[in-house]
């Protein structure tokens, strides 16, 4: 534990930083029951002249992708700074970056300007690069293991939550006005007040959780070198294989999910926004499912590739259902199980390293997530032309190969949930 901070300024520190990990997830959410709207249905046809629609779905797996590469490029960085200077002065200058991504991209969308909108999604994606500068804040403050693990499933929650709140208030207040104009371009003005009352958050209560200043070099390239770093070494390979390819099957289901519904069911972005609410709800339902489990059961590495294979059998059921009901509680079931699995893997990750370098560790399993959400769009994009099943076809693959590396690794990375 991080003892330059008293028992007080540690629970205002932690108010901030899962504010700034929540509005940080809430920058991927807000946008869910609108993005696929503007590139494929009526309402965004003044943005998209003259682009025919085959097009239009290659253009959206780019939209999707420009977000986590710049997340991919930054967050090392972030880390390594933060690590290097202290968690503070990048939280603050990330979410004023932040905002201004949310401005640029309200912008793009009153002046029909498709390629200020990709700008504006770039800046969101560099200021979500402070993702693995919350995980480390929270290693900073943490008392044990326990303690870790419990904050990580805090912040796993937190996702949910904004899971919930993301896409039901983005689908509300696009529902307040019929011209598309401004029901596509107001949750991005929300977005944008949101960063704003985070930024307020973290100068009023955020006091720097990182006094071992560590001296390692500072690394420009540390993305590229992270992927490097993580398929080079043993058994930690092995960690990071899995969680790349869990994180990859979640990112193609859930970045597609909207263009699925729009393309097969004509859904509304009212219909899509409600959807995504619900399925934050039981993102949380099963993170804290998972984290009562793990009280109980000692094989949590056999619980884990049951839920692999469990999200392969429905995410196959749901590329081939052709009822909306049930395609619905297919996802549903994806959803709670991967809520439950992103905590203990993120947990294991952390364990895997000394306390000083945490964030660098943490932004190196950011660069393996930011790599896996660039990925999966500009696959998904082309898999999208080839019919919309085969985005979850194509999850269920890459899961099931997280289940193979998880038989191989065995249950060391996990032993520490029996501490």
């Amino acid at each position: 534990m991080n003892t330059s901070i008293g028992p007080k300024d540690k629970k205002k520190s932690l108010v901030a930083i899962f504010v700034t990990f929540g509005i940080s997830t809430l920058a991927a959410t807000i946008l869910f029951p609108v993005f696929a709207h503007i590139f494929l249905s009526k309402e965004g046809e003044y943005i998209m002249q003259g682009i025919p629609h085959h097009y239009r779905e290659i253009l959206l797996g780019l939209f999707l992708a420009s977000f986590p590469l710049a997340q991919f490029l930054v967050g090392p960085i972030m880390g390594d700074y933060s690590d290097k200077k202290g968690r503070r002065g990048i939280f603050i200058f990330s979410v004023f970056l932040e905002a201004l991504g949310y401005l640029v991209c309200a912008f793009s969308i009153h002046q029909g300007i498709l390629s200020l909108l990709f700008v504006g999604r770039v800046i969101t994606g560099l200021a979500a690069g402070n993702t693995s500068v919350c995980l480390a804040s929270i290693v900073d403050i943490s008392s044990g293991e326990k303690e870790k693990v419990k904050l990580f499933g805090i912040g796993s929650a937190v996702i949910g939550l904004m899971f919930v709140i993301g896409p039901l208030s983005g689908g509300q207040v696009a529902a307040l006005f019929k011209n598309p104009i401004y029901s596509l371009a107001m949750p991005m003005w929300l977005g944008c007040a949101a960063a704003l009352l985070n930024l307020f958050v973290l100068i009023w209560f955020f006091k720097e959780t990182n006094s071992e200043k560590c001296a390692h070099p500072f690394d420009v390239f540390g993305s590229i070198h992270n992927i490097q770093m993580a398929f080079r070494i043993g058994q930690v390979r092995d960690l990071y294989l899995i969680y790349f390819f869990f994180l990859f099957s979640w990112n193609m289901i859930y970045l597609f999910l909207p263009a699925f519904l729009v393309d097969n069911f004509h859904m509304s972005i009212l219909k899509v926004g409600t959807l995504g609410s619900m399925f934050g709800c039981i993102w949380i339902v099963g993170t804290l499912f998972m984290q009562k489990l793990a009280q109980y059961i000692s094989a949590m590495h056999k619980v884990l590739f049951i839920s692999l294979v469990f999200i392969s059998f429905f995410a196959i059921f749901a590329a081939f259902s052709t009822d909306s009901i049930m395609f619905l509680v297919a996802i549903g079931l994806i959803v709670f199980v991967s809520g439950g699995a992103w905590p203990i893997f993120t947990a294991a990750i952390s364990k895997s390293a000394e306390g000083h370098v945490q964030g660098k560790v943490l932004a190196l399993s950011q660069s393996i997530q930011s790599f896996s959400m660039l990925l999966a769009p500009l696959i998904g994009g082309f898999l999208l032309r080839k019919g919309g099943a085969m985005p979850f076809v194509f999850t269920a693959i890459s899961v099931l190969i997280a289940a193979a590396i998880l038989v191989r690794s065995g249950k060391k990375p996990y032993a520490f949930i029996e501490d």
